[in-house]
């Protein structure tokens, strides 16, 4: 009973330590013998439930079901369970096979021998991998035996193994001695250095094990030799083929080089089939393989067996064209530098004037007696203001003071309303092209431009699989709807080249895939008149790990540490694209036709309506002599 009041103590202490508040205890005392221990827990605030292993094994078939299962954000469970007990055999090779030995259980194994042979024996073929917390109580007796005041004497064991399938074996390394009486427990001794440094990185050296990696290669046939698959991984030319998976390869390079694993290759050329099934996602998904050279994009289908751990780059799947020469005239450019209410007011301000220099012009001819060479009208006063507006200036003058500085008032005003005006309309058109009024893939789908399809797999498979409204009815309209929908796909050079050549012509694919080849054949001004439309929402990729991997914590922190340390950046800017550059002062900028044709227009019309009203002023003057001339020849009659 000594020794069991001792070792309900150090269960207590341990559980405290790491500030754990639910155990499951296996034991096979008596009730009286236990009940110590539930005091204590109670008196510790320690949910604690307790399971007699000396019933039938029948009653414990699936223990891992109604007593271990949890779900992953429930709190970390500990387990206590003694070794000495008839059914300890078959409890362990139940949570072996339930994978139970993981980060989300801390277990405390106990052995009244202190058997460390039975301990091997139980657990070389477990399934314990590298984020295993077990915790192995071995008591040992003290040098005086007659001395009992200082309690008894355990040793702790720290066991794991780091991934016995991949070739691991068990370890089990001493850690600490504890000292625990029947009031408190304290550690007496490290054994080791394992108190100097967390389970993680006492763990991290992965000699002689090898992950199994799913390597991700579309641009080569998969029946090509392993060395040349394996040059294409390697090789730093022509980085926009593959680039994301080539991204991530570099990165698990880099991760071997600090862990010290090998790596076991499984070749596929296919990032899924249907979201989360097939392809490299789903040999992660099956764990076939622990790593994956390409990242994905995180989605709900996924996340139910993937865990994504840092962010390697940004996935742009756009759509580009240049804009159609009938994307349609643009005749408002030349209205809206003013509201319709300041062209109102402008046109009144001009007419004011126009019949103001109308007045000056007869005051000057009858009162004042200034000489003109005629006089004009109201109309051609109105004309002198509209020259005015347009800085034209006019060949007559007003004589006098006032008339000239009514005249200098309407060449001022008009002169700032003109430069105003004009700085608006030159800004406007020498800014940037013309872009397409198409701005959604709705809009696209709707629309009547030709489109093209890279025939890379991820971009397939998003199109045909898709639930958004606005893809599937992209896909009907423009694939299913084609008398011979394999037209539609086209290679990333081809297509970006037909882009070029085919204003209207509308390709889709991978973003930092498509920019080498813009880059490549566009010229500057080209690339300015680009226009991209988001196929799908814009997003990170990120490496991703199974969830239940017992590598995920480890691996996590690394891809963590190489993103602060700006590795992973170093390599994104080799290998992705995300954005193409242009720059204004480069390349000439030239107006449009769409801009353009409107002044043509006007002035066709303008010339159109002038020679209307010329013909009715001529009209009008020939029944005018007409009539003069049959009056004249009727007044010798009348006399």
């Amino acid at each position: 009973m000594t020794t069991n009041l001792a070792l309900y103590r150090l269960l207590v202490f341990n559980l405290v330590e790491i500030n754990l508040r639910n155990v499951l205890v296996l034991h096979c005392w008596s009730r009286p013998d236990a009940y110590p221990l539930a005091v204590m827990m109670s008196e510790s605030h320690i949910y604690s439930q307790y399971i007699d292993l000396q019933e039938n094994a029948e009653n414990f078939a699936n223990i891992h079901k109604d007593y271990l299962d949890r779900e992953s954000d429930v709190p970390k469970l500990a387990v206590f369970l003694d070794l000495g007990c008839p059914l300890a055999d078959f409890i362990t090779n139940q949570s072996s096979r339930a994978r139970l030995y993981n980060r989300r259980y801390h277990w405390l194994l106990f052995d009244q021998m202190g058997d460390l042979t039975n301990l091997a024996e139980l657990f070389v073929r477990a399934n314990i991998s590298l984020d295993t917390d077990v915790t192995f109580i071995e008591q040992r007796q003290q040098e005086d035996d007659d001395d009992n005041e200082e309690g008894e004497l355990f040793v702790l064991h720290d066991v794991y193994n780091k991934g016995c399938h991949l070739g691991g074996v068990l370890n089990i390394t001493i850690d600490q001695s504890v000292q625990c009486n029947f009031s408190s427990c304290w550690v007496r001794e490290y054994l080791s250095d394992l108190h100097e440094r967390t389970r993680l990185q006492q763990r991290m050296d992965l000699t002689n094990i090898t992950l199994r990696m799913a390597a991700l290669v579309s641009v080569l046939p998969l029946t090509s030799k392993e060395d040349i698959l394996m040059g294409f991984l390697n090789s730093e030319e022509d980085a926009h083929l593959d680039s994301i998976s080539r991204l991530g390869y570099r990165l698990i390079l880099h991760m071997q080089d600090m862990l010290h694993f090998n790596l076991s290759y499984i070749w596929v050329g296919e990032w899924s089939i249907q979201d989360a099934y097939g392809g490299a996602i789903g040999l992660l998904g099956n764990e076939s393989v622990e790593l994956c050279s390409s990242p994905f994009t995180p989605s709900r289908d996924r996340m139910h067996y993937v865990h994504p751990m840092a962010e390697l780059a940004e996935f742009r799947a756009v759509c580009i064209f240049r804009t159609p020469h009938n994307a349609g005239i643009k005749a408002t450019v030349f209205l809206e530098p003013f509201k319709p209410s300041v062209w109102l007011a402008f046109g009144a301000v001009l007419m004011l004037a126009g019949c103001l220099l109308w007045l000056i012009f007869r005051l000057e001819q009858h009162g004042m007696q200034r000489c003109l060479e005629f006089m004009p009208s109201l109309l051609s006063s109105c004309l002198i203001s509209l020259g005015a507006a347009c800085i034209q200036g006019s060949h007559l003058l007003p004589k006098s003071t006032g008339g000239r500085l009514a005249f200098i008032a309407v060449m001022l005003t008009s002169f700032l309303m003109y430069n105003y005006y004009t700085s608006i309309v030159v800004s406007t058109l020498l800014g940037s092209p013309v872009r397409s009024n198409i701005k959604t893939v709705q809009q696209l789908a709707d629309s009547s431009l030709d489109v093209g399809v890279d025939n890379v797999p991820f971009t397939k498979a998003y199109l045909t699989s898709s639930p958004r409204p606005d893809i599937r009815s992209l896909y009907r309209q423009k694939v299913e709807n084609k008398r011979d929908p394999s037209t539609i796909w086209y290679e990333p050079e081809e297509g970006v080249i037909k882009v070029r050549d085919q204003p209207g012509f509308v390709y889709i694919s991978e973003g930092s895939f498509m920019y080498h080849y813009v880059e490549k054949h566009y010229l500057p001004r080209e690339i300015s008149d680009l226009n991209e439309i988001l196929l799908r929402y814009e997003g990170a990729v990120y490496h991703m790990i199974h969830l239940n991997s017992s590598y995920r914590e480890l691996i996590t922190q690394l891809e963590i540490r190489f993103v602060e340390c700006g590795l992973t950046s170093k390599q994104r800017r080799f290998f992705t694209k995300t954005r193409l550059q242009t720059y204004s002062n480069s390349f000439l900028i030239q107006v449009g036709m769409e801009y353009a044709a409107p002044l043509f227009l006007s002035l066709l019309v303008a010339y159109l309506v002038a020679l209307l009203i010329l013909l009715l002023e001529l009209a009008w003057k020939r029944t005018d002599k007409q009539t003069m001339t049959l009056g004249s020849n009727l007044l010798p009659h009348e006399q």
